[in-house]
């Protein structure tokens, strides 16, 4: 191992001693407006904090049953955010919102689980497991092998080794001073996982015969469906009020950013207000409708009939019967 690597990683070494160090995910944003960098990682801004960072770590882990919470710094041309056994700043869902122009994240937990991350102008170029840097991924998956050179992935530390490379990455070298005074924190109402492609398969609870006509309908008459199952799912949870159910049920399609909102208020409400019930019912529903805004209608269809039952009052024999109608 070279003397320049034995140094870089040696004043990285401070992160095996620190209040984080068992489980965190650092993420490293360009762009200095903390406001930004906050609401694309979904925090909730009217519930802002100032607290040094052992505070926040009591915060964090008083609420990890409710919801993620964010601490937020600025770090040169970049602000840093922190999180206490937290992964927002590795999924997709965030990288693609807050890396506007450019992220890297570095994750890991108890169990050994990295990740580290680049993203640029919205998409993830490169992002692999710190102990299995071969395998990556992304729309430039080489693109960080000159950087990643002569650092000893195969025997040091994954955490040192990750936050070495955001260093080069960034031309910021992580500090312990990162982690000392004042941080702006807030809770997280998570932005929703993206929409996944799954075929129309046999469901449980659905008729083989109702799946098969289903399969076999053009998309004209799935479309057609979809809203009729839409409108049952909405007036089932009591929801045709939300604006967003509105514009999906008039066919004017609201944009997939305008529902992921209406998303993520319904489960900080879930959260912190009463009755429960009724906001975890709307929640389920405006799942189900997510759904619809999928642009395969099999995907749509199958990502419907399979959550829709999670709806309180929805019923697997009314669903059937409106399929059944719909394509008569």
């Amino acid at each position: 191992m070279g003397s320049h690597c034995v140094s870089e990683l040696d004043r990285v070494a401070w992160i095996g001693r620190s209040t984080i160090q068992d489980a965190a995910c650092l993420t490293l944003v360009r762009d200095s407006d903390l406001g930004r960098v906050a609401e694309s990682f979904g925090a909730v801004t009217s519930h802002g904090r100032s607290l040094d960072i052992d505070e926040f770590c009591e915060e964090a882990f008083a609420y990890q049953e409710k919801h993620p919470m964010i601490a937020l710094r600025v770090v040169g041309d970049w602000t840093l955010v922190v999180e206490d056994s937290g992964d927002q700043g590795s999924r997709p869902e965030v990288l693609r919102r807050v890396a506007r122009p450019e992220a890297v994240s570095c994750f890991w937990d108890e169990d050994r689980r990295t990740r580290f991350a680049h993203a640029v102008d919205g998409v993830i170029h490169t992002s692999f497991e710190a102990v299995l840097p071969e395998y990556r991924e992304g729309t430039h998956p080489d693109g960080l092998e000159e950087h990643r050179a002569h650092l000893p992935w195969s025997e040091g530390c994954p955490v040192q080794l990750m936050l070495a490379l955001a260093g080069r990455l960034t031309g910021v070298v992580p500090s312990a001073d990162w982690l000392s005074g004042e941080f702006c924190t807030y809770p997280v109402a998570p932005w929703p996982d993206d929409l996944v492609s799954l075929p129309l398969g046999d469901l449980d609870g659905y008729p083989a015969e109702m799946l098969t006509a289903l399969r076999s309908a053009g998309e004209p008459e799935q479309r057609r469906v979809l809203r009729s199952l839409a409108r049952y799912v909405a007036t089932t949870a009591d929801c045709l009020d939300l604006p967003v159910v509105q514009r999906i049920l008039a066919g004017t399609r609201p944009t997939c950013s305008e529902v992921d909102e209406t998303v993520r208020e319904l489960v900080w409400r879930g959260i912190w207000e009463r009755p429960a019930l009724v906001s975890r019912n709307r929640l389920h529903a405006m799942q189900v409708l997510r759904e619809v805004m999928h642009d395969d209608p099999r995907s749509a269809l199958s990502g419907v009939l399979t959550s829709a039952t999670a709806v309180r009052g929805a019923e697997p024999a009314a669903i059937t019967a409106i399929v059944r109608d719909e394509l008569a």
